[in-house]
């Protein structure tokens, strides 16, 4: 039975020497802690004057362009546009308004000819009704009662008849005001989309205003204006931007955004320049995650970056690598975030004490995407366990 408990005993050393053997350990020292992130993003100038689509009453097509990066001086050709479709609106409305024209004049003759046929029935009744007042006699020793009863009849019949072509003629007037209404409608309608055509086709070339260097914009499917394109009215095409002064427009993963701020440290280098590094400072963070392509499920957070100084080397639309510091702290201790677990809020750590393993509560301060500062619960010099020795 002694001999029995000393072999138990003398296997469970074995197992307790050979576990603490096989778990990776991590023998905690000060060191030089940093949280960095990567981005991409752009350069784009600060000042720029914006070259959009002329308004116009649909999409255009773009028959001409200069490059990308073009030279341009004050007054040179930027953009030329297809003139097809306007020329074929203006036809349009020319034909369209010259049919309303016609069938206004066709109203006009036709109503002067109804009001005139109602305006001779109006005077033959009044003649009538005059004839019948004149040789009216009311006088039973001349004519018989029937007789002036009838007569008396056919005034009463002549005084509605002519209260019934009055009543005509006020029906036919309020009837063709409203056809000439509509047709005057239609007519300026007409004349409104030629007008429209007219401008389009005099607004088929944008100029420079002044010299620069032309910078086209990308669309949200990230293509930008060319020979055969389409654009709409009021479109931004590109810029001709102020190169003395630029910035970048960097894209942060939001899930990696955490402790962005203005003032953090940036480096970032050129895609054309990759062997050069230029140094900047973040200036402004949005507060708001958006998508960057249509099928891309991540969203990112936009970063505004001042260059340290400007470079003959910039040129806005240029694609940019840069990385982002944080955050850094000298000798502190640091942590894998595997190493470290939570239980009931509380973070904790497997510290290693003999030849066992303990928990020991912990409390972290900064921390990047892989590390984390711990500021309490454990020394310089404790051994802990990079997985859960309790599981």
């Amino acid at each position: 039975m002694k001999y029995g408990l000393m072999i138990t005993a003398c296997l469970l050393l074995l197992a307790c020497q050979s576990e603490l053997q096989n778990t990776p350990l991590l023998e905690l020292q000060p060191q030089h802690f940093q949280h960095r992130v990567q981005a991409e993003g752009e350069l784009f100038a600060v000042n720029s004057i914006s070259i959009n689509a002329p308004q116009s009453r649909g999409p255009r097509l773009i028959a001409e362009i200069q490059a990308e990066y073009t030279q341009l001086q004050e007054g040179d050709l930027v953009v030329r546009f297809d003139p097809r479709q306007l020329q074929r609106d203006h036809r349009n409305a020319d034909h369209a308004l010259a049919t309303v024209q016609a069938e206004l004049a066709q109203q006009q003759i036709e109503q002067n000819s109804e009001l005139g046929t109602i305006a001779l029935s109006q005077a033959l009744v009044s003649q009538e009704f005059g004839f019948a007042d004149q040789f009216s006699i009311d006088d039973v020793q001349i004519r018989s009662r029937l007789e002036i009863i009838d007569s008396l009849q056919n005034k009463a019949y002549l005084g509605e008849k002519q209260n019934f072509f009055n009543w005509q003629e006020l029906s036919f007037t309020d009837k063709a005001k409203g056809q000439q209404d509509l047709l005057e409608l239609r007519q300026q309608q007409q004349q409104t989309l030629r007008q429209a055509a007219s401008d389009g086709l005099e607004a088929l070339e944008i100029r420079a205003p002044y010299e620069g260097i032309l910078v086209l914009d990308a669309d949200w499917r990230g293509q930008k204006a060319e020979v055969g394109g389409m654009v709409f009215p009021g479109q931004r095409i590109g810029s001709l931007p102020d190169l003395s002064l630029q910035h970048l427009k960097l894209f942060v993963i939001e899930h990696e955004a955490s402790g962005l701020a203005a003032g953090q440290e940036v480096s970032f280098q050129l895609a054309a320049q990759p062997g050069q590094q230029f140094k900047g400072e973040v200036i402004q963070v949005s507060q708001v995650a958006q998508s960057r392509q249509r099928r891309d499920p991540r969203r990112y957070i936009e970063v505004t970056v001042a260059p340290e100084a400007q470079s003959e080397l910039f040129l806005p639309g240029s694609r940019v690598k840069a990385t982002i510091l944080l955050n850094q702290v000298e000798q502190q201790l640091v942590v894998p975030l595997q190493a470290i677990f939570a239980e009931r809020n509380q973070l904790y750590v497997w510290r290693q004490s003999g030849r066992e393993f303990e928990k020991q509560t912990v409390e972290i301060g900064h921390k990047s995407l892989t590390h984390a500062e711990v500021v309490r619960g454990v020394n310089a010099g404790d051994r802990i366990a990079l997985i859960d020795v309790g599981s």
